[in-house]
């Protein structure tokens, strides 16, 4: 059986190109012999070189080393490109592999210690919603009297905001939402306990309706919180940056707000499955 033998188009080029200047050479060769001399004498004189190969002159020979060195080379360059371009790949795909080596761990360690962060923002927004609970108690006709003393609340607990910062660089884009909204919520309320004292030592109003609206922003911070603990525990992967006015509500029990709470929910509507949407539904 006859195995078929496959060229290369450049292997066929050179075949073709060398074959050109070999029939190129003879043809001169045969046209000049019969141009200047007898038929006879040029067969004889062909038949008496045919042994000796004196019609391969030094243009052909020189042609032919020519573009053979040219195909090797040819060659010998495309097989050091392909070599290249395997070692470079591999060098990717390497690189490739490790870096998200080190971003799974480092996904993996952040939410292994996200429980320790949500108890400890747990904690902070419960202290602080009782301290203006109690605050609430002293207002006298739903307004706070000028001169009381404002109590120090509690300070963010250290390396939180680090924290939440490390988790939203770690986590996967759909899970970021969560812990930015949290993160923002997180600032956004220690501004705003801030405030107070600074209010109040200017000589400031401060009404029943503004520590309502911290309040509910403390119970928010804890409703958040609760919510991200089964992602922590590696109980689910689902995690969402909504929160709804029953969670809210429901926060409100667990920060210990109780005398007021009822009032909370019917003016804010918090017995309901909607959205909570900070800030925008506060006094």
């Amino acid at each position: 059986m006859l195995i078929p033998i496959r060229f290369h188009k450049w292997q066929a080029f050179v075949a073709g190109f060398a074959s050109g200047l070999f029939l190129f050479a003879v043809g001169r060769e045969v046209w000049w012999a019969f141009a200047r001399r007898p038929a006879g004498v040029v067969i004889s004189d062909a038949l008496s070189a045919i042994g000796s190969l004196r019609w391969v002159d030094s243009t052909l020979i020189t042609g032919m080393a020519a573009v053979s060195a040219a195909a090797l080379s040819v060659r010998e360059v495309r097989r050091q490109i392909r070599s290249s371009d395997a070692a470079s790949r591999q060098q990717i795909d390497h690189a490739t592999v490790l870096e998200n080596q080190r971003r799974d761990a480092r996904r993996a360690a952040n939410r292994g210690v996200l429980p320790l962060t949500l108890a400890a923002l747990s904690q902070y927004a419960e202290v602080n919603a009782g301290l203006l609970d109690g605050l609430r108690d002293s207002t006298v006709r739903e307004v706070l009297p000028k001169g009381t003393k404002i109590p120090t609340f509690a300070d963010l607990p250290s390396g939180i905001i680090a924290a939440l910062k490390e988790m939203i660089e770690s986590v996967e884009p759909s899970e970021r939402g969560a812990f930015t909204r949290l993160l923002m919520d997180v600032q956004i309320e220690s501004s705003r306990l801030s405030s107070i004292e600074h209010s109040s030592r200017r000589g400031g109003t401060i009404t029943a309706g503004n520590i309502d609206a911290y309040i509910l922003g403390q119970a928010a911070i804890y409703a958040r919180t609760a919510a991200l603990y089964d992602f922590g525990r590696f109980k689910t992967e689902h995690v969402t940056d909504k929160i709804t006015k029953k969670q809210v509500a429901s926060a409100l029990f667990l920060v210990g707000v109780h005398e007021i709470r009822e009032d909370l929910i019917e003016r804010y509507r918090l017995d309901s499955d909607d959205i909570w949407k900070p800030y925008s539904e506060m006094a």
